[in-house]
């Protein structure tokens, strides 16, 4: 992350360290919509977003219309995933080998994963990057709206759902990409300690005092005295100041004793030495690659703190996803490297001793992509686009192991307009779902009224898997 973008985030953070349970209280400043129907499941969920800007395209998961695509593009297919050009680079159900798809096969098969194929804007059919990351970061058309996890910081607030006072919480919502607009406060004013905390895959620590040639060990031990002795000084009235002093060590502790590279990647659990994930004592390694020691940082925050309730990823360090050139070329291996560091992620959930049942992994990106080959052989801005969603075995309402969604090809030949569309008997959502999924997950039951969509059916739908 750039230091301008950490220094953002770090400015409310410096204030919540400094005076925040001046600033706490119980609901937030704006009222949430009227009507929520809260109920607090016995355990809250933790939530992983992984967002892959610029708009991924849908080949990866989905290949069942590759004839038809492949004779209409302006530019063919490479012949290994067209059956009809001796290919055989598709997977039993239709995912791209080579982009991941003997791992999806892996996941869904074993019911780690499900993957929603038809995941269609129909309402506001916008393919601009701006409008579509800020209109699904906030699950809602109104981009100005709260993001995604700010609305659900102010719902649990607001219905004493975190177990414990707020000032007690240790890292609640995290982000490991810096700024996002899942954090947008929109209309809400939320108590800072509930804001996010960037953080990342380097385990820098957010609480110390750095950049200043003046400050060592023994100089911050040293304010941290002069602060509470001056703060003692006007007795009660600055008591809370005091609180916040010890709130702050509480979690530099935490960060530096417990949330390390070296701790981290002892407390990594252990499988079968033969696994291709292990090394030869059979503990779980991650692809040593930017976006996999992302995904370990955010997962291994998740499994070792509990208060934790959602995390904020990109895919760093895999590049973009707006491959409007060498698509061909350069998408697999984006895919293989996403779908590789996410079978970790899945072990080590389930190899921890007792195993993580309520942590929830959702991908998804702005929009889809054209199927056409265009003249650089690339897909310009499309629609139709994929939901990964892995782990959270363990809540109520939540089925892995499907594959849902129908396609079909549509367009005009030869020309650069050409797209997969749900099937009119195929299941399909918008984008908004998601956010309404991840509500549900948490206790509203009636999330519709923050997205302005159901949450995504995960019992009744087809499952195409073959």
């Amino acid at each position: 992350m750039d230091r301008r973008s950490f220094l953002r985030l770090m400015c409310a953070l410096g204030v919540s360290l400094t005076f925040p349970s001046i600033f706490w209280r119980r609901t937030a400043k704006a009222s949430l919509p009227p009507g929520i129907n809260y109920a607090r499941p016995q355990a809250l969920p933790q939530v992983i977003n992984i967002f892959l800007y610029g708009g991924p395209s849908e080949l990866a998961a989905n290949l069942t219309n590759i004839e038809e695509i492949d004779a209409s593009s302006q530019n063919p297919y490479p012949s290994g995933i067209v059956p009809s050009r001796g290919g055989g680079g598709i997977t039993a159900n239709n995912f791209w080998r080579a982009a991941g798809g003997d791992i999806m096969e892996e996941l869904v098969g074993g019911g780690d994963m499900s993957i929603y194929r038809t995941i269609h804007r129909v309402k506001d059919d916008n393919k601009g990057h701006g409008l579509s990351v800020n209109q699904n970061l906030v699950g809602n058309l109104d981009a100005s709206a709260p993001g995604i996890a700010t609305t659900l910081a102010a719902v649990l607030l607001e219905n004493d759902a975190f177990g414990k006072p707020v000032d007690e919480l240790n890292l609640p919502f995290v982000s490991f990409e810096g700024d996002s607009t899942l954090f947008n406060l929109g209309d809400l004013d939320i108590p800072l300690t509930l804001r996010p905390i960037a953080m990342d895959s380097n385990f820098s620590n957010p609480y110390e005092r750095s950049g200043n040639s003046y400050i060592d060990d023994t100089a911050d031990a040293d304010l941290e005295n002069l602060a509470r002795q001056v703060s003692s000084a006007f007795g009660e009235k600055h008591r809370k100041i005091n609180d916040a002093f010890a709130k702050r060590a509480e979690l530099a502790d935490f960060v530096a004793n417990s949330f390390n590279r070296t701790t981290v990647d002892a407390n990594l659990p252990y499988g079968n030495p033969s696994d291709p994930d292990t090394d030869n004592s059979g503990k779980l390694v991650y692809p040593d690659t930017n976006f996999g020691n992302l995904l370990k940082s955010a997962v291994s925050l998740a499994v070792s703190n509990p208060d934790t309730v959602f995390i904020s990823l990109g895919s760093g360090g895999l590049g973009g996803w707006d491959d409007h050139s060498e698509s061909t070329s350069k998408y697999p291996g984006r895919m293989q490297e996403l779908m590789a560091a996410l079978r970790c992620a899945v072990k080590h959930m389930k190899w921890m001793t007792a195993p993580r049942q309520n942590i929830v992994i959702n991908v998804f990106g702005d929009f889809g992509r054209n199927v056409n080959l265009n003249n650089a052989m690339g897909w310009d801005h499309g629609n139709n686009q994929n939901l990964y969603t892995l782990a959270g075995w363990g809540i109520p309402g939540r089925q892995l192991g499907k594959l849902v969604g129908k396609t079909k090809w549509t367009g005009t030949p030869f020309e650069n307009r050409q797209f997969t569309a749900p099937t009119n008997d195929s299941y399909q959502c918008e984008p908004f779902a998601i956010a309404s999924t991840i509500y549900r997950y948490f206790g509203i039951q009636n999330p519709e009224l923050l997205t302005g969509e159901a949450a995504i059916d995960e019992l009744s739908p087809p499952n195409e898997l073959l």
